[in-house]
């Protein structure tokens, strides 16, 4: 496959490089002839999505008080809340769009969802026509499904999307979501296994759990907010990581080129990592805290609000040092900050 860095130059060479003078009515050109093209395929386009057919079923699942689901999504959303009894309802709304109304209704029934249920464990599936059928009849299916759960709270649910987000509010079971482009958000939820989205937020607000939390996503945001856990591993490549009101002993937050903040508890005896390539990092503590810490930043600033005590001596604010060590308090908790290019600021909530 083709780097991103070999397509560019290889389309920067097609169009003749930036500064030529020669490669200026080329590039015009081009640009014409895209546009052209997007303008010829758009009546095109709307006429394809114009007619619109929906297919509706609700499923109940025997599932008992602390029985298992699967739920398993190409193109759609997840939504599951907490139900009453020991029985699970899953209603199914599949939607078609196609040139006309026949169309949409021919492509509803190319797509199914299977139901598979034995003794207390039950799975959700959309099946979508293999892709040699798609070649072979040379036809795009335009149907996304969407599922809406009520299930008992001690359910353990799996749950993941290709294209769709998945909501969970108030199941206390284990919990896994993934989602490849969609948003994962999870709400007042028990234990988590995993949060993550490729290309969308994760969120998760207002848990309490016994063990562990981990949240990622490579090109969206991550946020925690009102999480008690024993453990937090919350991470992004690009996006933003932000732990508010997060109470751990141990948490490690990290991003490549976005921004870090953490407002919490510090726990006796707890370990923070924070660590972001090119993004700042904020850390907000109470005055009632007590840290070791230890920040470093290649080319950033480094401030601490806080008056840290830096060799036998009152640290304070030290301005704009690219590396800072020192104490805050009885020194209980250890504090690491990392970043490249960002900067650092501790400061009190």
């Amino acid at each position: 496959m083709m780097s991103k860095t070999v397509l560019c130059l290889t389309l920067f060479a097609m169009v003749g490089g930036a500064g030529s003078a020669a490669a200026q009515p080329r590039r015009e050109r081009v640009r014409a002839e895209a546009r052209e093209r997007r303008e010829a395929i758009r009546p095109v386009l709307y006429q394809q999505g114009r007619d619109e057919q929906t297919d509706r079923q609700t499923k109940t699942l025997k599932l008992g008080t602390d029985g298992e689901l699967a739920l398993g999504n190409v193109s759609g959303e997840i939504v599951i809340t907490r139900g009453n009894g020991s029985e699970a309802t899953v209603e199914i709304v599949k939607t078609a769009r196609g040139r006309t109304a026949d169309d949409a209704r021919a492509m509803l029934g190319l797509v199914e969802v299977t139901v598979t249920e034995r003794a207390g464990r039950a799975e959700v599936k959309t099946v979508y026509p293999q892709e040699q059928w798609r070649r072979d009849n040379r036809r795009n299916v335009n149907v996304s499904v969407n599922y809406t759960v009520t299930a008992p709270a001690g359910t353990r649910v799996t749950a993941s999307s290709v294209s769709g987000g998945i909501r969970v509010t108030d199941i206390k079971g284990d919990l896994s979501a993934t989602s490849v482009s969609g948003a994962v958000r999870l709400a007042n939820v028990g234990r988590i296994g995993s949060a993550k989205s490729v290309s969308g937020d994760v969120e998760i607000v207002d848990t309490q759990v016994d063990g562990a939390v981990e949240a990622a996503s490579v090109s969206g945001s991550v946020l925690l907010r009102k999480v008690n856990a024993r453990r937090v591993d919350a991470g992004s490549v690009s996006g933003n990581v932000t732990l508010q009101d997060v109470k751990s002993d141990r948490v490690e937050a990290h991003s490549v080129s976005g921004g870090i903040e953490y407002s919490g508890v510090l726990a006796k005896t707890g370990r923070y990592e924070l660590n972001s390539h090119s993004g700042d990092v904020r850390l907000l503590v109470g005055a009632d805290a007590g840290f070791e810490l230890e920040a470093n930043s290649f080319s950033g600033s480094i401030r601490s609000d806080l008056p840290l005590t830096v060799g036998g001596r009152d640290g304070g604010d030290r301005g704009n040092r690219h590396a800072l060590r020192g104490t805050y308090g009885d020194g209980s908790a250890v504090i690491s900050v990392t970043t490249f290019s960002g900067s650092i600021v501790i400061s009190k909530r």
